[in-house]
């Protein structure tokens, strides 16, 4: 592996790939080309990385190459959102204020409740 040109870094539990061949990849995964076939062009047997390798670098590849092209589609569009206005930010930001006030309070009762039944065992074990 560590003679492979398009790889840069090699260790027991890594595998650095240089940009030429991340550029390589992904070029080949838009044309449709599957991950292992690409590995297999450019001398590297995907059997030896193992399928959750491979799964990951090409799960790296779409979100780095998304983080580059912020005009890209995503494959899912029901995640992506319309830019909030500031009125928008500010009343998400005061909902999650609310839920976090509700949940501490939620927290501040369970502990009273548990110094209540501690306290009421104690008198239990001293009487």
């Amino acid at each position: 592996m560590e003679k492979n040109p398009y790889v840069s870094f090699v260790s027991e539990t890594t595998i650095r790939f240089t940009e030429e061949f991340k550029e390589i990849a992904y070029a080949g995964k838009q044309t449709g080309t599957p991950l292992p076939e690409i590995f297999r062009i450019h001398g590297i047997d995907p059997a030896i990385l193992g399928s959750s390798r491979v799964e990951g670098f090409s799960y790296t590849l779409n979100r780095r190459n998304r983080k580059e092209d912020p005009d890209q589609k995503r494959s899912n569009t029901s995640y992506q959102r319309s830019p909030k206005t500031g009125e928008e930010s500010l009343i998400q930001r005061i909902e999650q204020l609310e839920h976090e006030l509700a949940y501490t309070r939620q927290e501040v009762e369970f502990l009273k409740k548990i110094q209540e039944a501690g306290m009421e065992e104690q008198k239990v074990w001293e009487s």
